[in-house]
């Protein structure tokens, strides 16, 4: 972050809270400015970098009194399942749907942090568009998407991620080389609707839902379509590897899943996910799959 919150950040890795609130005390503007670089707030910066310090519910608070922004800090606590800070974020008026676009709950989902969305579904979030209802295996919400003839509703939504569009990574704080491999991708999106579809079968499989995967196969999801909407892509196989959901590797395997199709970002096949994931028994189990296609 830029020079002017280097002592608050000093304050925050040393979890003291007294400091924290006397730097805030000399310079309340610490709390509601932007960085240039790195984290955006300081509240932002503590929601993610000070999640196990015994002083963070101190700091928050001290930022939330100082006036610090709290939408987007609050999908920040969502992308690292700190309940406590998404909490207090939430008790002080976050928005717990987003201010548009891209919303807390899908942040949970994204990274499966499973915690943050329980906590926002208790507190009432919206299941507002299709791979939110896939991600928690809605059906009967996915049902509601789709038009008599099959085709989707507007409110099904159309391709999103944590990086949102081109504008927002424009101006971010991310590197140069990072924007312009994201903002490629966002450019190569259509939107249509065998691309949400597509990208709903994502959520429904890393989180284990098969019938909500089901669902989306019978309205034509491409069971091996190197979905839009996530940065590390692969196929439904390959996010049901990495997680361990046995039961939804077989069923997807069943229904056609090729096992030898490698990710476009570091040329793996579900077995070398599954392996990333630490599911060594699934990744023989996907080996031999493969091995008896190749016999």
């Amino acid at each position: 972050m830029d020079k002017k919150f280097e002592e608050a950040i000093v304050a925050m890795k040393a979890s003291d809270a007294a400091r924290f609130r006397e730097i805030l005390r000399r310079d309340p503007k610490l709390a509601t400015s932007r960085s240039s670089k790195s984290h955006p707030t300081l509240l932002q910066c503590v929601v993610l970098d000070a999640i196990d310090s015994p002083a963070l519910r101190e700091m928050v608070a001290a930022l939330i009194d100082a006036g610090a922004e709290i939408d987007e800090p609050l999908v920040a606590s969502c992308s690292m399942d700190n309940v406590d800070a998404a909490e207090m974020l939430l008790d002080a008026g976050a928005a717990i749907d987003g201010t548009g676009g891209w919303s807390p709950l899908e942040e949970a989902l994204y990274w499966r942090n499973l915690r943050a969305a329980d906590l926002l579904l208790r507190r009432g979030a919206s299941l507002h568009n299709l791979r939110i209802a896939a991600g928690l295996g809605r059906v009967d919400v996915m049902e509601t998407f789709f038009n008599a003839d099959g085709s989707l509703k507007p409110e099904a939504g159309g391709i999103n991620w944590p990086w949102q569009g081109a504008r927002e990574i424009e101006h971010s704080n991310l590197d140069s080389d990072v924007r312009r491999q994201l903002a490629s991708k966002v450019s190569a999106w259509t939107h249509d609707r065998q691309s949400v579809i597509d990208n709903a079968l994502l959520y429904a499989c890393m989180h284990d839902h098969i019938a909500a995967a089901e669902y989306l196969l019978k309205k034509g999801a491409h069971i091996n379509a190197i979905a839009d909407g996530f940065d590390f892509s692969g196929t439904a196989l390959h996010y049901a590897a990495l997680n361990g959901h046995r039961a939804m590797v077989e069923f997807l395997l069943a229904n056609g899943a090729d096992p030898t199709i490698r990710d476009p970002k570091v040329s793996a096949t579900p077995a070398g996910w599954a392996d990333q994931g630490g599911h060594a028994e699934l990744r023989d189990f996907l080996q031999s799959d493969v091995n008896r296609s190749a016999g």
